[in-house]
């Protein structure tokens, strides 16, 4: 019975000594390092990452635009050469998506909510984007 008082002492000194975090929680900072950006920083950021998205998201469909019609003929008549997809055009094609999930994953960890909800919906946008043009890319095969 004493050796679990000492043990349970113990943890409560540690808890004590980091301010009154558990012993196992990772040592994130202290002070203004731990806090949260404001909401207005928050919107802000949020504000400027939507658009910049858009203008990303908006360039990847005139791009898939562009290589579809590029591939496509006059009715009646097949494609001309059948080609292989490239690994480097796929790493194109999944490069926005990606760079996307990263950024709603930094941005939670950043507690910072509202970026972080914009970055998901893009990524979920960006995704559908890119399912699509992998699609169009091995139709054409």
């Amino acid at each position: 019975m004493g050796w679990w008082e000492r043990t349970r002492n113990g943890i409560g000194g540690l808890r004590r000594r980091f301010g009154g975090r558990s012993v196992t929680d990772e040592d994130e900072g202290t002070g203004a390092e731990r806090q949260r950006p404001s909401r207005l920083t928050d919107a802000a950021v949020a504000l400027l990452l939507a658009v910049a998205d858009a203008a990303a998201l908006a360039g990847v469909a005139l791009l898939m635009f562009i290589v579809g019609m590029s591939h496509s003929g006059p009715p009646g008549r097949t494609t001309a050469a059948s080609e292989d997809v490239s690994p480097l055009q796929l790493a194109v094609v999944w490069f926005v998506p990606c760079a996307l999930a990263v950024s709603c994953y930094v941005h939670a960890r950043l507690r910072m909510p509202i970026t972080s909800v914009v970055q998901g919906l893009f990524c979920v946008i960006g995704t559908t984007l890119a399912i699509g043009e992998t699609n169009m890319l091995l139709s054409f095969t």
